[in-house]
């Protein structure tokens, strides 16, 4: 895949009022995709105003981006690290205003613009604002979501979690910014007259990853193809006869280089059991490339293989979620899947695994830490009936993309 062969999109010149249609997310949508996995995960924003040919060419008429399209452009050329062409507050204030004047203006083009953004679920959060609220917010995420790669991937600092984030190489190293520099000129030799001023930011941002080998939300895409046998048979699911929708099993990666950690193999066999008594039609599995740092196996994909191989439990009844770094994002992911799917979202899921971890998932801490991280609670009435085992009601908040975790939006 080229990770450069992409062009991003006119931003400022338009953003509706409100729309007399607020569709609900639809696990039916067909999202517009992006040449580029990383850009259409995180700013699928960018990605409809670059493919929906009516807004497009109305951002690309606007006064104000010829203007903006001009200093940016210059400030490129000019720019010695990734942090000097960083969108400051002073830009996004301003586009977010412009947004809003678009709205009024073409309310039609717009609308069509909201109908995608609304319908694709990767702005839930934001679904009971008025359209111009909506816009507004959308952008200003996907402004400082360029700014959290541009920074810390130029200076290794200001990661949500270092640990596991963080760059792959020592970034004040002469190598490091020799890089830096061909990956800038790059994008400067690549920037025409006609390129919006922060398309160039969003390129750097996208080669910082690529450089540095965090292109993790771009692996095992789409999921429903990785998942294609499971997914067909959830179609075909009577889910009357289960108390669960699916049994969630969060990761637990090992601690050197084996492809799989005790605990998760442990967490693996109370879930298999489960599954074989009938609890549950799938078992979630999730888990993303995360322990040791930089390692090769993704969690679910490796914990998949070993409930197949060893537990005999049924390859079309697994679902891997390969991207989940952290215990709040294993919640968000699964319920996104059985949403994607078409599970019935009225059901209660079940989260197994050991009894410190579903202690932790139950606590005041864990719906804090979603709180801070994520902004809403992936799940409602979460119930723990066993050391084991606790059961939620998915909450369709989870569909919100989130551009400031970059490996996993």
């Amino acid at each position: 895949m080229n990770y450069y062969a992409w062009i991003i999109v006119p931003l400022c010149s338009s953003i509706l009022a409100t729309s007399a249609q607020t569709p609900a997310p639809d696990p039916g949508y067909r999202q517009l995709q992006e040449k580029n996995i990383i850009v259409n995960r995180n700013f699928y924003l960018f990605t409809l105003l670059e493919h929906l040919p009516e807004v497009n060419r109305l951002v690309l008429k606007d006064t104000s981006f010829v203007r903006w399209n001009n200093i940016y452009r210059d400030k490129l050329q000019s720019a010695h690290r990734p942090t000097d062409i960083q969108l400051d507050d002073a830009t996004i204030a301003r586009f977010s205003t412009c947004f809003a004047g678009m709205l009024q203006q073409h309310p039609r083009e717009m609308g069509t613009l909201l109908q995608h953004m609304r319908r694709s679920g990767f702005f839930q959060l934001y679904a009971t604002d008025p359209d111009s609220t909506l816009l507004t917010k959308a952008w200003q995420d996907a402004a400082h979501g360029v700014n959290y790669i541009l920074n810390a991937y130029t200076t290794n600092k200001g990661f949500r979690y270092p640990k596991i984030d963080s760059a792959s190489f020592y970034v004040e190293s002469p190598a490091y910014k020799q890089a830096l520099t061909k990956l800038m000129t790059s994008v400067a030799r690549s920037t025409s007259t006609n390129s919006l001023f922060f398309q160039s930011p969003l390129a750097v941002a996208v080669g910082l990853l690529v450089l540095n080998k965090h292109d993790e939300c771009a692996r095992y895409m789409p999921l429903e193809e990785t998942n294609k046998d499971a997914y067909t048979k959830v179609k075909k699911a009577d889910w009357n006869k289960y108390a669960y929708s699916a049994l969630l099993i969060p990761g637990a990666g090992p601690g050197d280089k084996a492809s799989i950690s005790d605990a998760g193999k442990n967490r693996c066999r109370i879930g298999a059991e489960m599954y074989h008594s009938g609890k549950a039609p799938f078992i979630i599995v999730s888990g993303g490339h995360v322990h040791p740092f930089g390692t090769p196996y993704a969690e679910a994909v490796e914990m998949k293989k070993y409930m197949v191989s060893e537990l005999k439990v049924p390859a079309d009844a697994i679902i891997v979620e390969p991207h989940a770094r952290h215990t709040t994002t294993n919640i968000r992911n699964a319920v996104r899947i059985a949403w994607k799917s078409g599970m019935p979202l009225e059901k209660r899921m079940l989260c197994v695994s050991d009894a410190l971890q579903l202690y932790y998932v139950a606590s005041p801490v864990f719906g804090k830490r979603c709180e801070e991280e994520l902004n809403y609670q992936p799940a409602t009435d979460m119930q723990q009936a066993d050391l084991n085992f606790l059961s939620f009601i998915p909450d369709l908040k989870s569909l919100q993309a989130n551009s400031l975790d970059p490996l996993d939006p």
